[in-house]
């Protein structure tokens, strides 16, 4: 069953604690995907991983479809696809598909403050449910 990490952030503000959660996974030498369903957004956090904080580095790369499966241990997707064969999803923006999060063994998401932060936790309850469910009717 996939695990599920919520990391509650202090402000609305998320990139620093993204990348700084980004960098933790890399060196534990975890394979990632970062959903960021909107594309600036996307490019925002590209430029963002290269200049977060000084010696800092995350190698990643953006990922589209015509790039097929790549070796990078970070990439940046729009799309619900795993390309590097990661292990580890976490979420950039806005919630992904709940069938495709499933398919990863850990699940990363930051929590804003107020009520951003209840419909998050209100959707990932409702997701823990449905997995639930889910497992239930196999057995």
């Amino acid at each position: 069953m996939t695990r599920l990490e919520l990391h509650p952030l202090s402000s609305e503000k998320r990139a620093g604690e993204l990348a700084g959660l980004l960098e933790r996974l890399h060196r534990a030498r975890s394979r990632v995907v970062v959903w960021v369903a909107d594309e600036g957004r996307r490019q925002i956090l590209d430029e963002y991983l290269w200049t977060f904080r000084k010696l800092a580095f995350v190698p990643h790369l953006v990922w589209s479809s015509e790039l097929g499966e790549v070796e990078d241990p970070v990439v940046l997707v729009g799309e619900p696809e795993n390309p590097n064969g990661a292990t580890a999803l976490v979420v950039g923006d806005e919630p992904p598909p709940g069938a495709w999060a499933a398919t990863f063994d850990e699940v990363h998401d930051l929590i804003p403050p107020g009520p951003g932060g209840e419909e998050r936790n209100a959707f990932w309850a409702r997701w823990r449910e449905d997995r639930t469910s889910a497992q239930g009717e196999e057995t």
